[in-house]
């Protein structure tokens, strides 16, 4: 995952519930509910991504198995199979990543809740002044 792809979906997964909220439910859901659905999706989108990387790192691994057994030999290690096997071994962030998300996931609602707080109230302070 890239930078942009990750500031792409921080931004856009709030607008998608907002969007949602609106045309579906009749904005029937408060900024609570709405933050704590972005929140959720962003750690599920978080989860995904690791996996996603996962099973990259472990597809990459795996193409230097020649004899597809599961172990290396002496003929099948390289330097780039020392460098793809220390890629799969040694991300301890990859393991973290549940816990951290988790973190990331409460900032991120305590942010989209204080944002979209903000808004409504200044959209409701301005239709007050213009009545």
């Amino acid at each position: 995952m890239t930078l942009s792809t990750t500031i792409a979906v921080l931004l856009v997964i709030p607008v998608m519930v907002w969007a949602a909220n609106q045309k579906l439910l009749s904005s029937k859901l408060k900024n609570v509910s709405m933050s704590g659905i972005s929140a959720v999706l962003l750690y599920v989108f978080i989860l995904v991504s690791v996996a996603y990387i996962e099973h990259k790192l472990n597809s990459d691994l795996a193409a230097f198995d020649l004899d597809g057994d599961g172990f290396f030999s002496d003929s099948e290690v390289t330097p780039e199979q020392e460098k793809a096997m220390s890629r799969v071994t040694a991300d301890t962030g990859r393991t973290f990543a549940p816990f951290i998300g988790a973190i990331f996931a409460a900032i991120y609602f305590l942010v989209v809740w204080l944002v979209s707080s903000i808004i409504s109230w200044a959209n409701k302070w301005r239709a007050s002044r213009n009545t």
